[in-house]
């Protein structure tokens, strides 16, 4: 073997061991969290992963931190970040998701309840969460969430979504869903 190629094979070695695919790849791993999903491309470009932490806190809540990044999305784009959670109504923390999917006990025949929430709840103060891709489609952002309603102990269903428009999106990056415990 050259001393050329010798080179160009610890060169890819190298890269291979630091995670970079030049090729591509379908998925990216989540970041680091007690609960993780890659995430996916419902339309449009993309791939990425999320982590919820949940966090024990004085007053016995739901509080996590949570962490979501992408690769290959569009690039100079403001993504929203949504979650469909699944507290309060029956089959809340079998892994499947219905909210998010319009399933009962979450379908239009259900009561009321948005498929997908952006962070911060709509009652809550502050701008809505969102991440800002740079001219390569990479972005990411972590921020603390709590939930005063739902107690420690409490099981639940989750799947999160980025979004472009909160009212009409065009480009929808979505997790896989998540069983969580509050802590």
């Amino acid at each position: 073997m050259t001393r050329a190629s010798l080179s160009m094979v610890a060169t890819a070695a190298l890269l291979a061991a630091c995670g970079h695919n030049p090729a591509g790849s379908d998925t990216l791993s989540p970041p680091d969290g007690t609960f993780q999903s890659a995430i996916s491309s419902v339309t449009g470009p993309g791939v990425g992963g999320v982590s919820v932490t949940p966090q024990a806190v004085a007053s016995k809540t739901f509080d996590a931190v949570i962490r979501v990044r992408v690769q290959r999305a569009r690039p100079n784009s403001t993504y929203y970040v949504q979650r469909a959670p699944e507290v309060g109504r029956a089959n809340g923390a079998d892994g499947i998701c219905q909210r998010a999917l319009g399933q009962a006990p979450w379908s239009p025949a259900d009561p009321p309840a948005a498929s997908f929430i952006t962070f911060p709840q709509p009652t809550s103060p502050g701008p809505l969460v969102a991440l800002t891709t740079l001219a390569d489609g990479s972005g990411s952002i972590e921020f603390e969430f709590g939930a005063a309603a739902i107690p420690a102990g409490t099981l639940f269903d989750v799947m999160f979504r980025l979004v472009d428009d909160v009212n009409a999106p065009a480009a929808e990056l979505r997790s896989g869903c998540l069983t969580v415990t509050a802590k």
